[in-house]
């Protein structure tokens, strides 16, 4: 049993975008899932665990440097030495002097910070306490404290409080959006790594190219699962039944009768008497119908319309008769009569369910098969989705191959006199 493996087979962009559109439910419902996830961590953290609400007061400040005993000294300061300033003792302590009792230094240095400065001589100062009162007293503490500092430290002429702000309440869980939108962004990557990654590990059959490129048993056909698509079921029960047909027909070693002659001929071997052996073990083998082997219990039932339609085109049951009651379906493990009676049949046609997990059933079902020394012939796909095949193929490839009567030179339409063209695509000229 030749077996190559599904991994060497190359990637197939349009059958991977295909499966990925089939499981396209399943990205959506990450990518929503960890953008719900990170919104409510989000809220948890700023909303829920942050405590009581804060109150924020902003001011501003115009910052004189004297530069004319000092130079350019303020290049020396930034955003960032002006929000350390503001927290050490050479400031803090003019600071409390205008506050009240009561009002720790730890307080005053954990409230106040410095925001980007646009302009080096204009800085924006806030205070942001859990009391709104607290919060604009402190702020006031620092129009004083800071007056006091800028007149008291070299290499500045002053700082003037410009603008302070009534307190207001600090807004919590504003950035809700941009959390869910970086959740879905990172939820639906992962979804997308994880789906490439489980397309690589499948071994599943979605195609009958899936199949004969592993194995060197024939596809006999596909039979589709829904009941819309009239046109593809129509197309592929008719592949069926032609394929059947042709699978039915003894095995002598070679592809036809005639071909088995003309090479014995050619090797000097070739005389009546082996023609008429030839024919002679071809009626035997004809006398034996294929049996079918299931992948699991139920496959030869669940679909017996569709096979009884295919057997009716066929010899698959030795008469013809459209019936799956001469025509015996074993489902694995197989019983010892089980297996004896396929030994002694025209070889038998695995029924494989489209889909997931087909593929490493058929490996371990064929397995079996060649242990037992029963002959397959072939194997037939079920319940195919034939959406996804219509998708796969083509819509015109369901379309060609209808056949038109073309009228004769003399206008007759009838079978004898009409024509009919088939283009290479199986549409008709």
């Amino acid at each position: 049993m030749k077996e190559a493996k599904f991994w060497q087979e190359g990637m197939d962009g349009k059958r991977f975008a295909l499966c990925l559109f089939r499981k396209i439910w399943v990205l959506a419902a990450v990518a929503a899932g960890s953008a719900a996830a990170a919104a409510g961590l989000y809220l948890l953290v700023t909303v829920v665990l942050a405590g009581p609400p804060e109150y924020q007061v902003f001011s501003q400040y115009r910052i004189y440097f004297d530069d004319e005993k000092y130079g350019e000294i303020k290049d020396y300061y930034n955003a960032y030495t002006w929000g350390e300033i503001m927290k050490t003792d050479q400031v803090v302590d003019f600071v409390m002097e205008a506050l009240p009792e009561g009002i720790s230094k730890e307080q005053v240095k954990e409230s106040v910070s410095v925001g980007a400065m646009s302009d080096i001589k204009i800085m924006p100062l806030t205070i942001t306490t859990h009391d709104a009162v607290l919060s604009e007293t402190i702020a006031q503490a620092y129009v004083y404290g800071l007056d006091r500092f800028g007149r008291s430290i070299e290499g500045l002429d002053g700082m003037d409080c410009w603008q302070v702000e009534p307190a207001e309440k600090v807004e919590r869980g504003t950035k809700a959006v941009n959390a869910a939108a970086a959740g879905l962004l990172l939820g639906a990557l992962a979804a997308f790594l994880g789906m490439a990654v489980a397309y690589c590990l499948d071994d599943s059959f979605y195609l009958e190219e899936d199949f004969a490129g592993r194995y060197s048993y024939p596809v006999l056909g596909v039979i589709t699962g829904g009941q819309k698509e009239t046109g593809l079921r129509d197309f592929f029960g008719a592949e069926l039944r032609t394929n059947l047909g042709t699978v039915a027909e003894p095995e002598t070693g070679r592809s036809s009768l005639a071909e088995s002659a003309a090479e014995d001929t050619e090797t000097g071997a070739g005389t009546a008497g082996a023609v008429a052996d030839n024919r002679k073990t071809a009626g035997r083998a004809a006398g034996k119908p294929l049996c079918l082997a299931e992948a699991q219990p139920g496959l030869a039932e669940q679909w017996r319309m569709e096979l009884a339609e295919a057997v009716r085109g066929s010899r698959l049951d030795g008469e013809a008769s459209g019936s799956l009651s001469d025509t015996a379906a074993y489902a694995w493990p197989f019983r010892a009569e089980d297996a004896e009676a396929m030994r002694q049949s025209g070889g038998a046609v695995l029924l494989l369910p489209w889909g997931a997990g087909s593929g490493r059933m058929a490996r371990h079902i064929l397995l079996q098969l060649e242990k037992q020394q029963i002959r397959v012939r072939g194997a037939i796909l079920c319940g195919a989705d034939e959406r996804f095949l219509r998708a796969y193929y083509g819509r015109k490839a369901f379309e060609g191959g209808r056949k038109e009567r073309v009228p004769a030179e003399n206008g007759s339409e009838e079978g004898g006199s009409g024509r009919t063209a088939v283009q290479a695509d199986g549409r008709e000229e």
